[in-house]
């Protein structure tokens, strides 16, 4: 039987091993891999904190089945997670699901066990809802009514261009070209937890247009203006060559002007 292992035909017994030690291996793994986006990997490891390891992290893996998945996932949709029981909606329960299903197909793989419990259990199905839109009368409305605020032109080149916030907060002066009206996308900005990061966004070809050469593109007297006389004001300006900046320089947090815009929305009366 020895002789079996040293030779790698047989494997030693896995059956004492956890569910929070297979996903400790398999979120360790792909950090060293990096197959995944950084984002991904963060959203993941956020997932496995919150939803897999109270509930089943101390769980023999070999002990769980389809039946103790789907008691999972209902209690979820029921309970909730950490936040004070509220119910987890369901594509919360569709991510949160993602690190599971990825350590059992590590399992399956390596031999720990033989199928993926989560083959035969069914996602919690997305609630349909209707998005819902401004009209462009409540857009003119909601830009007259932020005209001379200093966030006015970021609103008006967001709803006008039509850019994720991601990739409006990480737009850069080298890609932007005044006197031809042209924007490039290239870049694009994430979030893991509080700290702002480069992403290549949601698409590959969004950026197609091809990487301008640093410094391209005039800038706008006006904006240079406002620049220096914040400059002044701020005690402590933070440069950097983005487009739209903070009061003290540097680049806003993509959530912080998502919850901006919300907020201003429900101040003029138009929804969310």
């Amino acid at each position: 039987m020895l002789a079996r292992v040293d030779a790698g035909t047989r494997r030693p017994s896995t059956g004492l091993l956890i569910l929070k030690e297979l996903l400790d291996h398999y979120l360790d793994g792909f950090d060293i891999d990096q197959a995944l986006s950084a984002k991904t990997r963060h959203d993941y490891r956020v997932y496995a904190e919150t939803y897999l390891r109270p509930w089943l992290g101390e769980r023999k893996v070999r002990d769980i089945t389809p039946e103790v998945v789907l008691t999972w996932q209902r209690k979820l949709l029921k309970e909730g997670g950490t936040k004070a029981g509220k119910p987890l909606a369901p594509n919360t329960i569709r991510l949160a699901r993602s690190p599971l299903s990825g350590a059992f197909k590590l399992a399956v793989a390596t031999g720990i066990v033989a199928v993926n419990p989560l083959i035969n259990v069914p996602r919690p199905k997305a609630r349909r809802s209707v998005a819902r839109h401004w009209t462009p009368d409540q857009t003119r409305e909601f830009l007259a009514l932020m005209e001379g605020d200093r966030t006015y032109p970021i609103w008006a080149f967001l709803l006008g261009s039509g850019l994720r916030i991601g990739e409006l907060v990480a737009l850069r002066w080298a890609n932007v070209d005044l006197t031809a009206r042209l924007v490039r996308v290239v870049d694009f900005a994430t979030y893991l937890g509080h700290d702002v990061v480069a992403s290549v966004g949601k698409s590959q070809r969004r950026g197609a247009h091809g990487r301008p050469r640093p410094g391209h593109g005039p800038r706008a007297e006006t904006a240079s203006k406002l620049e220096a006389a914040e400059r002044l004001a701020a005690p402590a300006y933070q440069d950097s060559d983005v487009v739209f900046t903070k009061p003290a320089g540097g680049p806003y947090h993509p959530q912080y002007l998502s919850r901006l815009l919300g907020r201003y929305s429900a101040e003029v009366g138009l929804p969310r």
